[in-house]
């Protein structure tokens, strides 16, 4: 009687352990897939994200690119027109070349060198004011480069109007004119600078800080001589 009362109680205690040990595993599966759900959910909103923002970097790259190859198109139809601008050599040119190009020339020149985004040697339209008719000028971005007076082929005795308007060639001697320097140097400041080489190559030059020329109602006078610094002799020491 004994011995099965034992034998009933074991078989008691064996099923209420596998009872507790069945219910444990229920909880812990139940933990892990609450667990999973949730950072399935934050792996779905992540992979979201990053699709959007892929999406966005394309499109940003899309217009990156376009916006590149206008700027490239703009470079290369600026370098067409400075070529082409290279090759006039005097107001008739400027006029034919705006009949046949359709071209405003006031929306491709500069009111200086200076102002000349390129930096390269050459020639340019230049309109010292808004209110100035363009023309043609040379842009000299280096130091010892173009000379406008250098073999005596042009004659520079010359009447008014040709000192006034400019005259010669800017692929060998050339004079700007008065009228054209004195709209430059009324339209902003500017220096003057002289430099003198000759055939052994021995180099002078006479830099003046401010320059200046009246109008012809005037007769051009130099009317603005900054202070002289140079290794030539200042040939304007009497001007006061």
């Amino acid at each position: 009687m004994f011995a099965h009362k034992v034998i009933v109680l074991l078989a008691l205690a064996l099923c209420s352990t596998t009872i507790v040990h069945g219910t444990e595993t229920n909880g812990t599966n139940t933990f892990t897939e609450f667990a999973f759900g949730i950072i399935s959910n934050k792996l779905q909103t992540l992979q979201k994200q990053l699709s959007e923002m892929e999406f966005t970097m394309k499109q940003t790259n899309q217009k990156q690119t376009t916006l590149l190859a206008r700027l490239d198109q703009i470079n290369i139809d600026h370098e067409r027109m400075r070529k082409e601008m290279q090759q006039l050599a005097s107001k008739k040119d400027l006029d034919l070349f705006m009949i046949n190009s359709g071209i405003n020339l006031r929306s491709v020149s500069f009111p200086s060198c200076k102002k000349n985004p390129s930096k390269r040697s050459g020639k340019y339209i230049m309109q010292p004011a808004e209110t100035d008719e363009p023309f043609l000028g040379y842009c000299e971005q280096t130091a010892y480069g173009v000379w406008i007076r250098c073999d005596g082929s042009v004659d520079f005795y010359r009447n008014w109007t040709e000192y006034r308007n400019g005259f010669g060639s800017m692929d060998g001697e050339f004079w700007l004119g008065l009228e054209h320097l004195h709209r430059m140097t009324s339209a902003a400041k500017h220096e003057l600078l002289v430099e003198l080489k000759d055939f052994d190559g021995s180099y002078m030059y006479a830099s003046y800080a401010e320059f200046a020329i009246g109008s012809e109602e005037d007769q051009y006078p130099l009317t603005k001589l900054g202070s002289y610094t140079g290794t030539a002799n200042d040939s304007f020491y009497t001007i006061s």
